[in-house]
């Protein structure tokens, strides 16, 4: 099989707010500092400090709204993984779970491998 060159570009429709960004920075380092772990649970009293935010419903809520922001699919075309090879994908950035005291997040491989290998408009590195 003949691997294509990729061509990076922007892929993000719009610039990510700077919270958006922090929490999504966030996330990633405690990926790299768990061994690249995909499967995380972060408190959510670390999120809040990170975002320098006050611990109530409507600061859950923020984390919600900024989850969901950093979520929006981004469209790949050509995009090659784990040797298959898709026209069109959208990935997302990952899955989450929203508890009492902590955060379960699922990262996605695709979007990491879209985020290094496709990206222009990289906000993770």
């Amino acid at each position: 099989m003949i691997k294509k060159e990729i061509v990076k570009r922007n892929l993000l429709a719009e610039p990510l707010s700077l919270n958006a960004m922090k929490l999504a920075r966030g996330i990633y380092n405690t990926h790299l500092a768990m061994d690249e772990d995909l499967s995380l649970e972060i408190k959510l009293q670390n999120i809040f400090k990170l975002l320098n935010l006050q611990p109530c419903k409507d600061s859950i809520n923020d984390i919600q709204d900024l989850l969901e922001e950093i979520n929006e699919p981004l469209a790949v075309r050509n995009f090659e993984f784990e040797g298959e090879s898709i026209q069109l994908k959208f990935v997302q950035f990952c899955t989450y779970e929203i508890g009492e005291e902590t955060i379960k997040i699922e990262l996605s491989p695709e979007y990491l491998h879209a985020q290094s290998e496709y990206m222009l408009d990289s906000f993770l590195f």
